[in-house]
């Protein structure tokens, strides 16, 4: 694993994606809210996910998660969510568009089961 990343935290995963966040020259910017603790909605399951995520207009740093994975907007009031699995930083995905277009199930599916080392390679 990158030395960069910070430590997986399963007690407290927020604190290891605020970290991430933190580091994302887009997230850092977030003002109106700051990027805080605040900004974290656990999700119950997957189909609340989509719900919350096919709204659209989210400010800067708003971010659900479900389990093990994270989406945080890297754009406020647009479509471009950074998804994180564990402490891997992987993907900037258009979530509203995949739901939309009836494929978002399955990319959840595909990097639920994807082994950290496979989330990991997608940016290298």
């Amino acid at each position: 694993m990158n030395a960069a990343r910070p430590a997986w935290n399963p007690a407290d995963p927020v604190t290891t994606w605020l970290a991430i966040g933190e580091a994302n020259p887009w997230i850092r910017r977030a003002s109106d809210p700051p990027f805080s603790r605040g900004c974290f909605v656990e999700c119950g399951d997957a189909e609340e996910l989509a719900e919350r995520l096919s709204h659209g207009n989210w400010c800067l740093g708003q971010s659900f998660f479900l389990g093990d994975l994270c989406f945080i907007q890297q754009v406020g009031g647009g479509d471009e969510w950074l998804v994180i699995k564990q402490n891997v930083a992987f993907e900037s995905a258009s979530c509203g568009h995949m739901i939309a277009a009836g494929t978002f199930t399955d990319f959840l599916s595909q990097i639920t089961a994807a082994s950290l080392y496979a989330c990991a390679t997608l940016n290298d």
